[in-house]
């Protein structure tokens, strides 16, 4: 029944991830967040005045009609207010999609720790809040201090600046290219949270005990969950290379504590900076770089 029981656990959490990564996939092709670089009314009138030779003056008519398409294509006062909207119910609804995508982790590992048996569905025996928010804070430096000395080294390292592509890539399919600190606030809590809840619940609280039971190895619970945890989300080859190392670090937590709630804690704040700062850092660039970085493709 154990057996059984990993099939099903690794099935689920295949079918899981094709699931996200498709959506990811079809919301980079769908979002119209390529910056289309337009000339500004100012722009086209500073041409006049300092190119009138460039300027046919036989025909007026000419001359508004560009003015007037110009501000047509705008928005009417040159700066878009009509494709911002668009774009911003665009990022909505990818919000609510990805949220409602990362949510279904919760039932999947309730549903598998029920037919398992585990304690406190999949919780464990010994979870609990209290001291596990000021813990869970804690653990978060270490991830920050690698992060860290990976933003050092990546100028030097090809890999390390694909990682941050892709997930820039990710961030501007769901929170857009244009700055809105409140609103990526928000979502970035949000998406933390179900992240930090639903992947421990499932990897660690349902998946990593598993393993231990089985194999009666903490050290190998480890490092297959790590594997399995890395694999699902090679966005690069890098990239599941760190997510695998995350995994172990969140798993090590688990065993050290004995209290589910500090991995998920620990996981949940490192998401929302994460997203923070690649949301700042991505919008902070030039439109023709976030340009590239939408049309980045992976080369896993």
């Amino acid at each position: 029944m154990r057996g059984a029981a990993v099939s099903l656990l690794a099935t689920a959490a295949v079918l899981l991830s094709s699931t996200c990564d498709a959506f990811s996939l079809s919301k980079q092709q769908q979002h119209h967040h390529v910056v289309n670089i337009r000339p500004s009314y100012a722009s086209i009138r500073q041409q006049e005045l300092y190119y009138p030779h460039h300027i046919n003056r036989s025909n007026d008519n000419d001359v508004s009609l560009r003015r007037k398409n110009l501000l047509a294509m705008t928005g009417g006062d040159g700066s878009g207010p009509s494709s911002s909207t668009t774009s911003f119910k665009q990022d909505i609804y990818n919000v609510v999609t990805l949220i409602g995508a990362q949510a279904l982790l919760i039932p999947i590992a309730i549903f598998i720790a029920k037919f398992l048996n585990l304690p406190n569905s999949g919780l464990g025996a010994e979870f609990q809040m209290k001291g596990a928010i000021l813990d869970g804070v804690k653990f978060t430096l270490p991830l920050f201090g690698i992060a860290g000395l990976l933003r050092l080294v990546e100028p030097y390292s090809n890999a390390l600046q694909n990682v941050t592509k892709a997930t820039q890539r990710s961030v501007l399919s769901v929170l857009g290219s244009t700055r809105r600190p409140f609103f990526a606030l928000f979502v970035s809590c949000i998406l933390g949270a179900i992240a930090g809840i639903g992947e421990e619940w499932l990897f660690r609280g349902v998946f990593q005990e598993l393993l231990s039971q089985k194999f009666q190895s903490p050290s190998l619970s480890l490092a297959l969950s790590g594997l399995v945890f890395g694999l699902l989300h090679a966005v690069t080859p890098v990239y599941a290379i760190l997510a695998g190392a995350a995994s172990v670090f969140f798993g090590y937590l688990y065993i050290i504590s004995h209290n589910l709630a500090v991995p998920m804690i620990t996981h949940a704040v490192y998401d929302v900076f994460a997203l923070m700062w690649a949301h700042i850092s991505v919008t902070a660039l030039e439109k023709f770089k976030i340009s590239s970085i939408s049309s980045f493709s992976n080369a896993v």
